[in-house]
């Protein structure tokens, strides 16, 4: 069956998409971005359209509605390269869907609980899934903290109320979406608190701006970048995880927009008991489709979950250097409605091969990595087993010059 992608972002994510297109289905992938992203529009895998506020909902829908059949195959699936983008494409789903569009994702409903961590937290806590000890502070006078009973949450209304705690902790929104959105000067990701003040300056400023949903006040559970892992699920239309991918991250983002993003993953084992834990999600959400969790140990190495995605994480490409074609499950599964069973190999399924991912050149990794985990890193960094997905040998001179440059830019964050 031949099918168009349309991926909505050029960034590492889209880039992915577009070179595991190609490389599994020959496919040319159309990138609507709001920026020229050189590694991504020097592309021949990409017919990259830079588009002004593409971002925008109204903008992406207008855009689509004029397309909507307008292509040279059909179906057209769309893929989004960040949360807010598959927000847009969940909330208009059934919309797109009559115009002839696959939307792989969740429906709107389910994504927007589960992707408000405080319920996210609360479902956790009725599955028996570790998550760190929270604080809810709401900017809106309609929060409903019904749904928080009988978990060991604390709902705080006013600043007052977080007077004498303990520091350092992490402060971060409950709700990603709506965060992007606001303007909120010096806004960050998340946020390492170390004082009082600093608590309460943060409290102040998110106060006056628009975003209207929780502030989560939450232990720092560890400093270290290696007590992070991701996980990766493909699950199908009954919940069932088909193909699970489990990784330990060694470097994260400094950035303040980009903190907490992994940059070094290695593979180092399946972790059967977190992925356990995520399936309980899957199936008792009836999830379909990829989702990322995010896993986090603390200083006595017990683990906690920290968010689910309701999408390819922005380093999913680490699952095909596992063995299995991220792309893949996504296709065969949404396009063309085969049994995954079926539509991938033994191989595939399992998904277990040994991989170092890398967004960073070896000096990064060496620096800010130690002890085992390093040692095992540099033996695969110099025996070539490793990969990043903006270093592509297929691609155009121009692209692998701008993939070049934006891996080793990345030095100079560290």
């Amino acid at each position: 069956m031949d099918f168009e992608p349309i991926v909505l972002g050029g960034d590492a994510l889209g880039y992915s998409y577009a070179r595991e297109l190609h490389r599994c289905y020959s496919s040319k992938t159309t990138m609507l971005a709001g920026a020229d992203i050189k590694y991504s529009s020097a592309s021949r895998f990409t017919d990259y359209r830079t588009i002004e506020d593409i971002d925008k909902e109204q903008r992406l829908m207008e855009w689509l509605h004029a397309h909507a059949g307008h292509f040279d195959a059909q179906p057209v699936v769309i893929a989004g390269a960040s949360d807010w983008h598959v927000r847009n494409l969940s909330k208009h789903k059934q919309e797109l869907e009559e115009l002839g569009y696959v939307i792989p994702y969740i429906d709107f409903d389910l994504l927007d609980d589960i992707t408000q961590k405080d319920r996210f937290y609360a479902r956790c806590d009725r599955l028996g899934m570790p998550y760190p000890k929270t604080i809810v502070v709401p900017f809106s006078d309609s929060y409903d903290d019904s749904v928080l009973a009988g978990t060991s949450m604390r709902v705080v209304r006013e600043k007052r109320e977080l007077s004498g705690l303990s520091y350092p902790l992490i402060a971060k929104p409950s709700n990603s979406a709506d965060w992007h959105y606001a303007d909120i000067p010096g806004k960050n990701k998340v946020y390492i608190v170390s004082s009082e003040q600093e608590l309460f300056s943060i409290y102040d400023a998110v106060a006056a701006s628009s975003y209207s949903h929780a502030l989560l006040i939450q232990e720092r559970l560890s400093a270290s970048d290696e007590s992070l892992h991701t996980l990766t699920t493909f699950s199908d239309a009954n919940g069932t995880a088909i193909v699970a991918v489990s990784g330990d991250v060694l470097v994260q983002d400094r950035s303040a927009t980009g903190i907490g993003n992994p940059l070094v993953i290695m593979s180092t084992g399946k972790h059967h008991d977190l992925l356990e834990a995520a399936g309980r999600f899957l199936a008792d959400t009836g999830y379909e489709g990829y989702a990322n969790f995010d896993v986090m140990d603390d200083a006595d190495g017990n683990p906690h979950f920290l968010e689910v995605n309701t999408r390819p994480g922005r380093n999913t490409y680490y699952v095909s250097l596992a063995g299995c074609p991220f792309v893949k499950p996504l296709i065969e599964h949404f396009v063309m409605h085969h049994d995954l069973h079926d539509a991938l190999s033994a191989k595939e399924l399992a998904a277990d091969d040994d991989f170092l991912f890398t967004m960073v050149p070896r000096s990064v990794i060496d620096h800010e990595t130690h002890g085992a985990k390093h040692d095992d890193a540099m033996r695969m960094f110099d025996s070539g087993h490793w990969s990043s997905p903006l270093l592509c040998r297929e691609d155009t001179l121009r692209q692998r010059f701008w993939g070049r440059v934006n891996f080793e830019h990345m030095r100079f964050k560290f």
